[in-house]
């Protein structure tokens, strides 16, 4: 006896509870023996961030309904590596997998009322079904009318089910993870643990805002938090770039189990290596926040100054210090760099060399600024 296989196809970028609820309702209310779902392929330079690769796409799809007996994924499309038409993919499906089985392609009202202008629309409306999910606002008359003509024109196998009206998108999902708002109850917890592993969807300082979220303490994260809100204000009122001071300001603490002087240059190193991130500047940014060094740029004292001074942090003496920030950068860094020897010092501890020389050579940039007339 025949098999109803029903065939879904999709970008699934990402797959989400509105897909996998119209497939599961589709199948039970239209008795299917299977839903096969086929991720097309997707244009890489058609969006500002790219779309997430075939490969993840379909590993998110099998993350997704693994556990569910009636679903099954083909890659048909993807193997293409180019726009598919829907005749061409149920024909092949028809001819090496399911030479006896009747096929309905599962599509929206939208869609169908379109489907006389598909490619090789006479042969796909001859030779397959097609099962239509109907949401709230359409017009069901109307939906009738089209299937009963289609019907009379064409051997035609075509049914609609009301479907339930989801507010879930791909497009909203990729903005929020792009915000870094939460995505969960919009689409399985694997598979949003599998774009977090693969930080999808994300440019590049995303990518670093995602990293330190999972490999900082809850505490350290909403002090990094902090940096980049400051880092960003004040490379915007000193002149420095704001999107290297985001970047540098993101990763600055990644490796803080490293140790309070060997943090910096190891998230350097993590950030050159993981993410090819070799701008000097920000190298040096990171690598430095926390000494100083004689010769520092401005992107340095930037992120430097907002590492200690960010709306977070509440030691003793830090409101005094944020009136440093009216200051000129040189004077400002110079400042708190002195606070902090005198503090040091004061508890009997060893003030660190670099830091030391930093200190002296702000010094001297202040006083030949001040007799150049600056």
């Amino acid at each position: 006896m025949a098999k109803r296989i029903g065939v879904l196809g999709g970008s699934f970028d990402p797959l989400h509870y509105g897909h996998l609820i119209l497939a599961e309702q589709i199948r039970q209310e239209a008795d299917l023996d299977q839903v096969l779902l086929v991720p097309a392929y997707v244009n890489p330079f058609k969006e500002e961030v790219p779309p997430a690769e075939g490969k993840h796409r379909m590993a998110m799809l099998k993350l997704a309904v693994s556990d569910h007996k009636f679903f099954e994924i083909s890659d048909i499309e993807l193997q293409r590596e180019g726009p598919s038409y829907t005749y061409d993919t149920l024909a092949a499906l028809k001819e090496t997998q399911y030479p006896d089985d009747d096929l309905y392609f599962i599509m929206g009202t939208d869609s169908f009322y379109a489907l006389e202008h598909w490619h090789k629309a006479e042969e796909l409306i001859r030779n397959f079904g097609f099962l239509i999910g109907m949401r709230r606002g359409y017009d069901e008359e109307q939906l009738k009318a089209t299937i009963a003509r289609l019907k009379e024109q064409y051997p035609m196998r075509a049914e609609y089910y009301q479907i339930p009206e989801l507010e879930i998108s791909s497009t909203e999902i990729k903005q929020r993870i792009r915000d870094g708002k939460s995505v969960r109850f919009m689409l399985p917890d694997k598979v949003i643990e599998y774009i977090q592993e693969n930080e999808l969807y994300l440019d590049l300082k995303g990518r670093l805002r995602e990293y330190a979220r999972r490999s900082e303490k809850v505490t350290r994260f909403r002090h990094t938090q902090g940096v980049v809100k400051l880092a960003k204000e004040l490379a915007q009122a000193w002149g420095a770039d704001p999107e290297k001071a985001e970047i540098a300001a993101w990763f600055h603490d990644t490796c803080r189990p490293e140790g309070n002087l060997e943090h910096g240059p190891a998230a350097a190193r993590l950030l050159q290596k993981r993410y090819g991130v070799d701008d000097e500047d920000i190298l040096n940014a990171i690598r430095y926040h926390t000494t100083g060094r004689p010769g520092m740029s401005l992107l340095e004292k930037v992120l430097k100054t907002a590492d200690q001074l960010e709306e977070g942090r509440d030691y003793p003496g830090v409101e005094e210090m944020r009136e440093f920030l009216k200051l000129p950068p040189d004077k400002c860094v110079y400042n708190l760099m002195t606070h902090t020897r005198e503090y040091v010092l004061s508890i009997g501890a060893k003030f660190d060399p670099l830091s030391d020389a930093a200190i002296e050579w702000l010094g001297q940039q202040i006083k030949q600024g001040e007799q150049n007339g600056q």
